[in-house]
């Protein structure tokens, strides 16, 4: 087994490779059909997770992997490759730059390391459990705001979370006016660094986070579902500087189901 380092230097190598594919097909119209959960899938969704799988079955033969697209092989195994070939569909077919490759090692269901990388921007969140988290290379840590008029708040969708937590999120949008959707994966690569305080979701799945939460943890951040568990497998997903998310727990539990 090599050592996590390696691992990840591999993971990021793997996610910009990735990234290179679905650049072929970025910018341009393209086909896409409605899955079984009437989220969109492209061709070149399939050929990204098709490369990554793969690779790491030609270089890790033993290992588990679990995808977006083409489900689990292996989920028996001690390590496990959890991959999202292009975490925000919906934001690539229509041309917007944010979306981003995921890519996850967990060993005995922990998340061990986790790359984002954004093809389109040239930029790639990682991190290694209990080695920090970087883009492109430099080391990153999340940052409050000077107060909660300049706190960023961020949501992929809006309306999704009102219409399940409809006096949350109308106490939300009082307690901080500046929320935005810079969303999916891109919303956390900014918590991550510096530039935001909070990202949110409530529908999430285990290869939406399973690369995101080394990521928020190393660079300072908390990672949790909405109802505060650290956990790379809920279905919601709450990642925060400290106090932000204490914050925003609180409300939660005020003002939520």
């Amino acid at each position: 087994m090599a050592p996590l380092s390696n691992l990840l230097a591999f993971a990021e190598d793997l996610a910009r490779r990735a990234g290179e594919i679905t650049l072929r097909h970025f910018g341009k119209p393209i086909d896409f059909h409605r899955k079984s959960d009437l989220s969109p899938v492209t061709v070149a969704d399939r050929q990204s997770e098709e490369f990554l799988r793969a690779e790491i079955a030609r270089r890790f033969p033993d290992h588990g992997i679990l995808g977006e697209e083409f489900g689990a092989a292996r989920p028996d195994a001690e390590w496990q490759w959890i991959l999202d070939p292009i975490d925000g569909t919906k934001a690539f077919i229509r041309g917007v730059p944010l979306y981003g490759v995921l890519v996850a090692l967990e060993q005995r269901g922990e998340s061990r390391l986790g790359v984002i990388h954004h093809p389109a921007l040239r930029q790639t969140a990682s991190a290694e459990v209990g080695r920090g988290a970087f883009l492109n290379g430099e080391p990153i840590r999340v940052a409050d705001a000077a107060n909660r008029e300049e706190t960023l708040i961020l949501l992929t969708n809006p309306a999704t979370l009102f219409q399940r937590r409809p006096a949350f999120y109308i106490e939300l949008m009082k307690e901080y006016p500046l929320q935005r959707t810079w969303a999916d994966c891109y919303g956390y690569t900014l918590v991550a660094s510096g530039r935001a305080q909070a990202m949110m979701d409530p529908i999430m799945n285990r290869w939406d986070l399973a690369a995101l939460k080394p990521i928020v943890e190393e660079a300072g951040g908390v990672f949790t579902d909405l109802r505060g568990t650290p956990t790379a497998r809920g279905a919601h997903c709450l990642a925060a500087t400290p106090k932000v998310h204490a914050e925003i727990l609180a409300l939660l539990r005020a003002f939520g189901d």
